[in-house]
């Protein structure tokens, strides 16, 4: 794997000193245990250039027609004309993040971290330091949006081994309401890879609904990394669906800093052929009565595996800490692979935490009672699939999104 920088850029030779230097993860590191490491080290990150390959009229196609305004990144950098940045809405700035490093630099000093600031991994590294572009959202204090803000990343690798980094700030301000949406998308038949870095604060009594979209091609790697810092009183509502790419990646770190904060996680991965689909997930109960919540459900066919490592870490002080944590897997193949890691770490007294995990098939006995209704065996297998994943699905509460997460795992027909 390897990193670049151009020598007319002295500062962004200062952003890379020492990535070369970095311990890539290995199959050791349990947050990386079935990463396909051979693939990951096929990347090459580098500089986002000026996008410089088409968006074919497919690729548009499978962006969801939300209303409101829409930020579009191909490659890592904001294409001015898929984005429409107007929003009606008062206390909404909505801008790319190479244009907030100049206007806005000290409010981005969080995402990028400081010299002291060690990053959680290599690859969080090369997102810092190669992620100079994307989205920049700020929702000014006492201001709830009506429409939500569309955030889309676009991955198309125009040689082979590339991958793009592409910059999230999410910013809500105290007593304020938003609806963000995050779609990753791709094309061409090119391997390569997307790494989005999300970065989300949410003031006191903030209200953030968050709902992340990854369906890149088959050929594509994709890494997200999802960190959360919660005031007080303030909500967090993440809904998740990790459907494509040979690895998806989705990492969330949500930190409850705030008194009584409220964090409500789930999600849904969908796998087939022999992809691998990994839910990392951290949530960290920093502050007194604060309330998490982690669903997350997997459906796995041929030789797919699904990965989730969710951990609940309370930290001293947090004391009413109340959490919960679920993860359920449907295996539809005697290939297919299901590894789950509920993790609990409690330094507080006076807690209520709770996990769980399960792996099974589909039910015979549910099986036999469609039969028995004159349901064929496709039609009673499509059914329960279906059941167990809509589930997910139905909570969503944009019908535009659910149609599009309808589709995209083929259940619009049945």
């Amino acid at each position: 794997m390897s990193s670049t920088a151009t020598p007319e850029s002295p500062s962004l030779a200062a952003r890379t000193e020492g990535i070369s230097e970095i311990d890539y993860p290995t199959s050791r590191d349990e947050a990386w245990r079935y990463a396909p490491h051979r693939e990951l080290g096929r990347l090459t990150f580098g500089p986002s250039p000026a996008p410089s390959v088409g968006v074919t009229s497919d690729v548009d196609e499978e962006i969801p027609p939300l209303d409101g305004p829409r930020i579009v990144m191909v490659n890592g950098v904001v294409d001015e004309l898929r984005s429409d940045l107007t929003c009606d809405a008062g206390g909404l700035t909505l801008s790319s993040l190479a244009d907030a490093m100049t206007d806005h630099p000290e409010q981005l000093a969080g995402h990028f971290g400081s010299s002291g600031d060690e990053p959680v991994d290599a690859f969080v590294a090369l997102n810092r330091a190669f992620g100079r572009d994307g989205a920049f959202a700020q929702v000014a204090d006492d201001h709830a949006l009506d429409a939500p803000i569309h955030v889309v990343n676009i991955a198309i690798p125009d040689q082979a081994e590339t991958a793009s980094c592409t910059g999230v700030v999410i910013q809500l301000g105290d007593r304020s309401a938003a609806t963000v949406v995050e779609t990753r998308i791709g094309g061409g038949d090119e391997f390569g890879g997307s790494n989005v870095r999300t970065t989300i604060t949410l003031g006191c009594e903030a209200i953030l609904e968050h709902i992340v979209l990854q369906d890149v091609p088959a050929a594509q790697i994709h890494l997200s990394y999802i960190d959360v810092t919660q005031g007080p009183k303030s909500e967090y509502r993440a809904r998740s669906f990790n459907l494509g790419g040979s690895y998806g990646r989705l990492a969330y770190d949500v930190h409850l800093a705030g008194e009584r904060a409220q964090a409500d996680l789930s999600g849904l991965y969908s796998g087939f052929g022999d992809q691998i689909l990994d839910q990392q997930i951290t949530v960290i109960h920093g502050a007194k009565d604060c309330t998490s919540r982690q669903s997350f459900r997997g459906v796995l066919d041929d030789a797919s595996t699904g990965v989730f490592n969710g951990g609940i870490d309370v930290r001293p002080g947090a004391d009413g800490t109340d959490a919960e944590q679920l993860n359920d897997n449907l295996l539809l193949s005697n290939r297919a692979e299901a590894n789950t890691q509920p993790r609990l770490e409690i330094l507080a007294d006076d807690v209520a935490c709770k996990h769980g995990a399960t792996v099974g098939q589909l039910d015979d006995t549910a099986l036999y009672y469609l039969r028995s209704r004159g349901i064929s065996v496709d039609d009673a297998r499509r059914l329960l699939i279906n059941g167990f994943a809509d589930q997910t699905v139905d909570d969503v509460g944009i019908e535009v999104l659910r149609a599009w997460i309808t589709q995209r795992l083929g259940h619009a027909d049945a």
